[in-house]
């Protein structure tokens, strides 16, 4: 068998909140591994995102950092990584679970045999997770993970390196026109660029409303752009995110955290078919408040772009490495961040994924 699945860490209930440190105990290359969380709600009440109670998820080396991202980032960069939605079943129903696999890529494709994370090459690989299973639902009752990594296993590969992804900088964004400088990583070819742009009841245009990437004090301007814009080409290149929503309802308005940040839009049915599901407005932005009228349960489904509220700048042609931005040959690199509208209450993070060479 060329392939095969291997459980790094079984099905573990977790604490509260804490820190996980689990070792990589690998000698196979790895082409992907999936992070399977469950939490079980205790009320209907949603406090934030199902992906929130993961604030931290890393694979480190002793200090040497492979991959960070947040729960949420890593669900977003799967999605601009593969062009489809990863799983994820959401719900606000007291008793029922919320679901989702988190997958991490070391290649540009699954079983990419020229890009791959190979555990010999380094001495104590350990996975790292920061959880807080009440952010989602105060009265959470249990949370569980199981850890599964894909590996070579006959085939045999000699990778050249991996995709590293790292969230590299997060603020809170100030009050329209305001702008924030960040100097990114350089030395390495940059496959994609991500800036998650967050504010309730606002979309991401409006908290981030330019980005602006200079090279070495202008000495080149790669990218100069009103997000509005760059949205509109990003979004006809993935179809529309999509996820289940098993919804309970009272004759009160509810609060729903989905996924996508853009163009959301809620299909399904209640089973108290007399009760209509009335949305407070349109276009809906994130959390949104459904009002079914009653007491009943529904499954919908919640379609749109932007998860999380991010925002992908991708860099040449994803699928040739030699394609793509090559930061070896910049001094500087700024990516400057001009605050929208809605910047006052809103929170940027930014996240570069990389080609680490061996």
């Amino acid at each position: 068998m060329n392939y095969r699945m291997t459980e790094v860490q079984p099905i573990k209930t977790l604490d509260a909140s804490g820190t996980l440190l689990i070792d990589l105990n690998l000698k196979d290359v790895v082409s992907m591994l999936m992070f399977e969380y469950k939490n079980t709600r205790g009320s209907t009440t949603m406090a934030d995102h199902l992906l929130s109670c993961l604030s931290s998820i890393a694979l480190i080396d002793g200090s040497d950092v492979l991959f960070s991202l947040s729960g949420a980032e890593m669900h977003a960069l799967d999605y601009f990584d593969k062009g489809k939605s990863p799983y994820l079943l959401n719900t606000n129903i007291s008793g029922n679970m919320g679901l989702a696999a988190l997958n991490y890529n070391f290649g540009r494709f699954l079983w990419d045999p020229l890009l791959a994370f190979d555990p010999k090459r380094y001495s104590n690989p350990q996975l790292q997770l920061t959880f807080d299973r009440v952010t989602w639902d105060a009265s959470s009752s249990a949370h569980t993970l199981r850890v599964i990594a894909f590996c070579f296993d006959e085939k045999v590969v000699s990778p050249s390196g991996f995709l590293r992804s790292k969230e590299v900088y997060g603020y809170t964004c100030g009050a329209s026109g305001t702008t924030q400088d960040i100097l990114l990583p350089v030395g390495t070819p940059f496959r994609k660029l991500m800036v998650q742009a967050k504010a309730a009841a606002a979309y991401p245009w409006q908290v981030a409303n330019i980005l602006y990437l200079s090279e070495d004090n202008d000495k080149r301007v790669p990218l100069n752009e009103y997000t509005s814009a760059w949205l509109k080409f990003i979004n006809s290149l993935y179809p529309a995110y999509r996820e289940g929503l098993q919804f309970g309802g009272t004759a009160t308005t509810m609060t729903v955290y989905a996924t996508p940040y853009y163009d959301i839009n809620i299909a399904g049915a209640l089973l108290a078919a007399t009760a209509p599901l009335i949305i407070e407005k349109y276009p809906l932005n994130e959390p949104f408040t459904p009002n079914p009228g009653a007491t009943t349960n529904g499954m919908f489904e919640v379609s749109g772009y932007e998860p999380h509220g991010c925002i992908l700048v991708p860099f040449g042609d994803q699928d040739d490495p030699d394609d793509w931005y090559d930061t070896s040959k910049v001094g500087t690199l700024l990516l400057r961040i001009t605050a929208g509208s809605a910047g006052t209450n809103g929170t940027v993070k930014v996240v570069t994924q990389e080609l680490k060479k061996y």
